[in-house]
C-alpha cells in the first residue's frame, strides 16, 4: 500500500471536489511524522477518507511542526474550510483523535497538491441498502 494521507469520511466529497492547481495542507498530531520524515517533498501519495483511496496527490515542500498557535495563515487557509481556525484546528483535532489538544499541542503541517480524480480508482464502500457514501 503506498504512503497516503488520511481524511476522516466527512470530508470525501469535498476532497473529491478539490482542484488540481491548489495547495492543501494537513495536520497531524505531534512530532511523529516529522521526526520520521514520513513524507517526501515530491512524493506521490494517497489521499484517503475512512482508509479507502479516493485520489492522488504530491507532497510539496517540506514538512512543518509547530504548537497549533503558531500556525501561519498560509497553513490554515490551505486547510479544508472547517478547519481554517486555530481554534477550529484544536476543536477538530481533539475530537479527532479522543485526546486533549490546546493551542499549544504540536502539529506535524504536510502540504500536498491533488492529482485529477480517476473515477475507475476512486474506491467505495456499500452500506445495507446499497447506497454510496
Amino acid at each position: 500500500m503506498a504512503k497516503a494521507i488520511h481524511w476522516p469520511r466527512v470530508f470525501r466529497e469535498e476532497i473529491l471536489a478539490e482542484d488540481s492547481e491548489s495547495l492543501f495542507s494537513a495536520f497531524r498530531l505531534g512530532r511523529f511524522y516529522y521526526e520520521g520524515r514520513y513524507w517526501a517533498p515530491d512524493e506521490e501519495v494517497d489521499i484517503r477518507c475512512d482508509h479507502l483511496k479516493i485520489r492522488r496527490a504530491i507532497v510539496r515542500g517540506d514538512l512543518k511542526c509547530c504548537p497549533i498557535k503558531d500556525l501561519s495563515p498560509a497553513d490554515l487557509k490551505a486547510q479544508k474550510p472547517s478547519l481554517q481556525t486555530a481554534s477550529d484546528v484544536v476543536r477538530f483535532l481533539g475530537t479527532h483523535y479522543n485526546q486533549p489538544v490546546d493551542e499549544n499541542t504540536e502539529v506535524t503541517v504536510v502540504y500536498y497538491q491533488n492529482k485529477p480524480v480517476v473515477p475507475e480508482e476512486v474506491e467505495s464502500q456499500e452500506d445495507d441498502t446499497g447506497r454510496h457514501f
